[in-house]
């Protein structure tokens, strides 16, 4: 076909031709009807999974068929979550075995309750099945964000400990000091943390900055060394807790300066070095985060600062070896993080409405008469003409701008969506 001829059509078009039509989002069901993505992913290192909102069952859904496709079909081996490094462990080792409940394990291991679901739980078990049946390389779990998603630091810090303790002991007053400060605010939720760092004085905030400094360039020195040894794995770990600490104690220091718009993407710095730290040891990567930390593009906050998600990263660092799949839904319920109230001190997931798609969403150019529908951007961007009117995508419960065609590579378009059944238990309380 003439490309100036096909270029009259329109993407709502398109998607009636091209786009793959879904009849399910069950995950044990045969993933064929995923054989699309073939084209989507290509020789990627890293394929990122989104969400317009976090709890909403059926993104899950989609996401861990994506998984399973990903995994069986084309070889990738982790699956690095939008769940804090330092606690996110427990998930690792309970997919490779280890004792204890799926549901706990989810709970501890990743953050904002976004683990106390069926959906987790199922891909937890599939992973955790498929490992110990030996099919194929061991699938890791792993998480990719800072302690606690931005709450406390501590959980880090105390893991450092333990490796301070035999490695180099005499490190460990300079972490006690960092830890005395951080004792003061620390708490597992991020409201609370942050409310209780801004609390502390600048004499304090500036003992917990030297001293983590201090433990940077003191287990940098050790570094070499611990690798000749034969200890590089263990020192490497220990860094990576470290470097969360540090990066959140940046945060938390931008908060009260600048507001947590711009902060948080000290999570997306930190989010993508732990997926790149994967990806130079030799591993395809499925990083699952929210649409905003995957997108290709940068943004601005509302004093028009440079804002730099995890994907702008990921994108510079890999090029064409990286992928980004936006996940998103037409009609049905979401859900949005409430602020805290005297009843819920550290605040909740609520379920509420959709709005109808706005115009210039990409939501707008879906049907609704299929389950879901999966459509190659990148595919479609020289056959359309409209591809620039697309400036608008959801997140929770309104509208973002952005440009759509240039943050994502791929969409995937949920026609209905509902809250988890975790979030439907509390509004049912």
């Amino acid at each position: 076909m003439n490309a100036e001829v096909s270029r009259q059509r329109s993407f709502a078009g398109w998607i009636d031709d091209h786009a793959s039509a879904m009849e399910t989002l069950d995950f044990r069901a045969s993933v064929d009807d995923l054989e699309p993505l073939r084209d989507i992913v290509g020789g990627a290192r890293v394929v990122a999974l989104g969400e317009s909102s976090h709890h909403v069952r059926e993104f899950y859904q989609v996401r861990h068929r994506v998984l399973r496709f990903l995994v069986e079909r084309c070889g990738f081996e982790v699956y690095a979550l939008e769940a804090p490094f330092t606690q996110g462990q427990v998930l690792d080792a309970w997919v490779q075995g280890a004792g204890g409940s799926v549901e706990q394990v989810a709970a501890d291991g990743i953050a904002l309750s976004l683990g106390q679901c069926r959906e987790m739980h199922e891909v937890l078990r599939w992973m955790r099945e498929r490992n110990g049946a030996g099919a194929g390389p061991p699938l890791r779990c792993v998480g990719a964000d800072l302690p606690g998603c931005a709450a406390s630091p501590l959980p880090a810090l105390e893991e450092l400990a333990g490796y301070l303790r035999w490695a180099a002991p005499e490190a460990l007053p300079v972490l006690q000091e960092a830890v005395g400060v951080v004792r003061r605010f620390d708490a597992p939720v991020v409201f609370a943390a942050l409310g209780g760092y801004e609390n502390l004085d600048r004499g304090q905030r500036d003992v917990l900055t030297g001293a983590l400094s201090r433990l940077m360039a003191d287990m940098q020195r050790l570094a070499l060394v611990q690798r000749a040894h034969g200890y590089g794995a263990e020192h490497d770990t220990a860094m990576w807790h470290l470097r969360g600490a540090w990066y959140l104690d940046h945060l938390h220091r931008a908060n009260a300066a600048e507001g947590f718009e711009s902060a948080s993407t000290f999570r997306d710095v930190y989010m993508a070095e732990s997926v790149l730290r994967l990806v130079e040891g030799g591993a395809r990567v499925v990083l699952a985060a929210h649409n905003w930390h995957i997108r290709r593009t940068p943004a601005m906050d509302e004093r028009e600062r440079l804002l730099l998600p995890a994907g702008v990263h990921l994108a510079a660092a890999l090029g064409d070896g990286y992928r980004a799949i936006g996940v998103t839904s037409s009609l049905g319920r979401t859900t949005t993080l409430g602020e805290p109230t005297p009843r819920r001190p550290h605040g909740a997931w609520y379920d509420t409405p959709l709005p109808p798609p706005a115009e210039g969403s990409i939501e707008a150019a879906f049907p609704t008469d299929r389950l879901w529908t999966l459509a190659d951007l990148r595919a479609a961007r020289p056959y359309v003409r409209d591809a620039a009117a697309y400036q608008h995508t959801r997140m929770a419960d309104y509208f973002l701008d952005l440009p759509v065609f240039e943050a994502f590579d791929a969409v995937a378009c949920v026609s209905r969506t509902t809250g988890t059944d975790h979030v439907l238990q509390r509004a049912a309380d």
